[in-house]
C-alpha cells in the first residue's frame, strides 16, 4: 500500500509530495520531479531529520507518513536538518543574519530532541571570550550586526527594543482594524489615536525596557546574571521551569548562542491578541453605552479615561512578561484575562486618555 513521503535536495530549495509503494517507487518518483539528470543507481536517500540512509523496504516501510527525506547524487553530502540550519546561522551572509524564523521553523517539530543537539553545541562553546563586550574585543559575536552596534550590551539592548516595538505595532494594527477605529464617526478612531500616542510615550520614556536583556544594567531591571546567563522562566502558568539547569542560554558568549537567543520568548501570561486587546476595545464600547465604571472609586462614569498605564505594564513588562526557552511557550489558551481599565475625572492621574461625546 502506498504512503506519502516528502522529499527534498541537499539544498532545501525545493519539497515535494511522494506516494509511494517501495524505496525503488520513491527513488524514481523523487528524482524526476527533482529534476536530477542521474539514474537512480546514483541515487541516495536519507532521513533528514538525523541522516540515516534508507536502503531497503522494511527500514522504510517503518517510518511514518510524511517524513522527510533527502535524495542525493553520489558526488553529494548529506548534510542533517541541524547541521544544515545550524550552519546557516553560522553563515555570515546578511540574508540569514535575522534567523531566529528559522530557527524556530526548525524547531517546531520534535523540539525536545532538537533542544538537546542545539545544547551540545552551547555547552561545547568557549566561556573566555563571554565577558569581552567591544566590537574590538570579539569581532566574531558581532558578525552581520550593525556597524553602529559597538559593545554586546548596545546590541541586546537593541534586540529588547525590537521586540518591544512589535507588541506596540501589533496593538496598533489591531485597535485601528477594529470596527470602533473604521465605523463610529471618528470617535473611537480619535480615542484610539490619542491611546496609542499616550501608550507610545509611556514606552519611550521607559526606553524600551532596555534593561531587560542588559547585562550591565540595574539587577532589579535585567533578566541575565552579570555575566549575561539567562534562565527560562518556565510555563506561563508555572513559577519554575521544568528543566531546570537545562534551559539556559548566555547570548554574550558567541555569536551562535545570541542567534539562537533569538528563539526564545518574552511570553504574554495574560495573552496580548487573546485578552488585553480585546479588552482595550471594551473598555472603548462601554463608554458608548454608559456602562464603565471608575477602577478606583467604583463609580459609574459616562466622561472619564483609559488607564493606558495599566495596559502598558501588561504588553510591556515583566509583570505580565515571562522569558521562556521554546519548550516553554505553550501556544494554546492561556487561562489568565486582562480587564477593562477606566478611571473617572476626581482619580485620574496625568497618564491616561480623557473620553469625551
Amino acid at each position: 500500500m502506498k504512503k506519502g513521503y516528502k522529499v527534498t535536495d541537499v539544498k532545501r530549495e525545493k519539497k515535494i509530495g511522494i506516494a509511494a509503494e517501495n524505496l525503488e517507487e520513491l527513488i524514481e518518483k523523487s528524482r524526476k520531479k527533482l529534476g536530477f539528470n542521474v539514474s537512480c543507481a546514483e541515487c541516495r536517500l536519507f532521513v533528514a531529520e538525523d541522516g540515516t540512509r534508507v536502503d531497503d523496504d522494511d527500514y522504510l516501510g517503518s517510518l511514518p507518513p510524511q517524513t522527510l527525506f533527502i535524495l542525493l547524487k553520489d558526488t553529494e553530502k548529506m548534510v542533517t536538518d541541524f547541521d544544515y540550519f545550524y550552519n546557516m546561522i553560522r553563515s555570515v551572509r546578511k540574508e540569514y543574519i535575522d534567523t531566529g524564523t528559522a530557527a524556530k521553523q526548525f524547531l517546531s517539530t520534535n523540539i525536545k530532541e532538537k533542544f538537546k543537539a542545539f545544547q551540545k553545541y552551547i555547552a561545547a562553546s568557549d566561556d573566555t571570550r563571554t565577558m569581552l563586550s567591544e566590537r574590538a574585543e570579539d569581532p566574531s559575536w558581532f558578525e552581520g550586526l550593525e556597524p553602529s552596534e559597538k559593545t554586546k550590551e548596545q546590541s541586546m539592548s537593541k534586540r529588547v527594543k525590537e521586540r518591544m516595538r512589535g507588541y506596540y505595532y501589533k496593538t496598533k494594527s489591531a485597535l485601528q482594524a477594529s470596527e470602533h477605529y473604521i465605523q463610529t464617526n471618528g470617535r473611537g478612531k480619535k480615542l484610539i489615536d490619542q491611546f496609542l500616542l499616550d501608550l507610545r510615550k509611556i514606552l519611550e520614556t521607559s526606553k524600551y525596557n532596555e534593561a531587560y536583556f542588559n547585562r550591565k544594567a540595574d539587577k532589579k531591571e535585567c533578566l541575565c546574571d552579570k555575566s549575561g546567563l539567562f534562565a527560562c522562566g518556565g510555563l506561563w502558568s508555572k513559577d519554575y521551569c521544568d528543566y531546570e539547569g537545562e534551559h539556559i542560554i548566555n547570548p554574550y558568549r558567541s555569536r551562535e548562542e545570541r542567534i539562537i537567543f533569538q528563539t526564545w520568548n518574552l511570553d504574554h501570561k495574560i495573552e496580548l491578541s487573546r485578552s488585553i486587546i480585546p479588552k482595550i476595545l471594551e473598555s472603548i464600547e462601554r463608554f458608548y453605552n454608559g456602562e464603565n465604571k471608575c477602577i478606583n472609586c467604583e463609580n459609574v462614569i459616562k466622561i472619564g479615561y483609559i488607564d493606558a498605564d495599566r495596559y502598558y505594564l501588561q504588553i510591556f513588562t515583566r509583570e505580565n512578561l515571562k522569558l521562556v526557552h521554546i519548550v516553554c511557550h505553550y501556544k494554546g489558551k492561556h487561562d489568565a484575562d486582562s480587564d477593562v481599565y477606566t478611571i473617572c475625572k476626581n482619580c485620574i492621574g496625568n497618564q491616561s486618555i480623557r473620553y469625551t461625546n
